[in-house]
């Protein structure tokens, strides 16, 4: 039995983040190139001037959109995701849950119907697909919060430089 290892980055000239099939809905590619060279160039504001600043801060700019568009992306499948385990779990405990009951001879409990519904493939999918969906949410959310950081402390240095009364066309840090 072969098995193939689904990772969830590919490099290639673009760089991608796939999220794999669930359901109805295809896998989906989501391009992070932009994030990636935005992150790539997060040392050069460390020396940041007049020079530079423009290009660093359309780059980072660039980067912060296409994270915020996947953040909504991911969001939205999270959504779905709940959706399709709040129907899993409907379905096993209306159809199936009583007649488990009858043939175990347990009693009714929060602790038993957990248990039962984790012995469903398909709803511990969809628990598996909130679980990974979640924590692109929280990669996202890092990779904007880098952004703004970097950002906040270009602006801050660009603003020391004007505030000091140098001409920076006569000096290059």
């Amino acid at each position: 039995m072969e098995t193939k290892q689904k990772l969830p980055v590919e490099y290639t000239d673009r760089v991608e983040l796939t999220i794999p099939e669930f359901n109805s809905t295809r896998s989906i590619k989501l391009d992070i190139t932009k994030i990636k060279n935005g992150e790539s160039r997060f040392l050069e504001a460390r020396i940041v001037n007049g020079a530079t600043y423009n290009d660093l801060e359309h780059c980072f700019n660039e980067g912060y959109r296409q994270a915020r568009t996947h953040l909504s992306l991911i969001g939205y499948q999270i959504t779905r995701a709940k959706k399709a385990q709040r129907e899993c779990k409907s379905v096993y405990l209306i159809d199936h849950y009583k007649e488990f009951l009858k043939e175990t001879k347990l009693k009714d409990s929060a602790a038993i119907r957990d248990a039962f519904l984790e012995t469903k493939e398909d709803y511990v999918e969809a628990l598996d697909r909130i679980d990974l969906l979640t924590a692109l949410e929280s990669l996202m959310e890092g990779k904007i919060k880098n952004f703004e950081n970097v950002c906040r402390y270009m602006r801050k240095t660009m603003d020391t430089i004007n505030r000091s009364g140098i001409d920076p066309n006569k000096y290059i840090r």
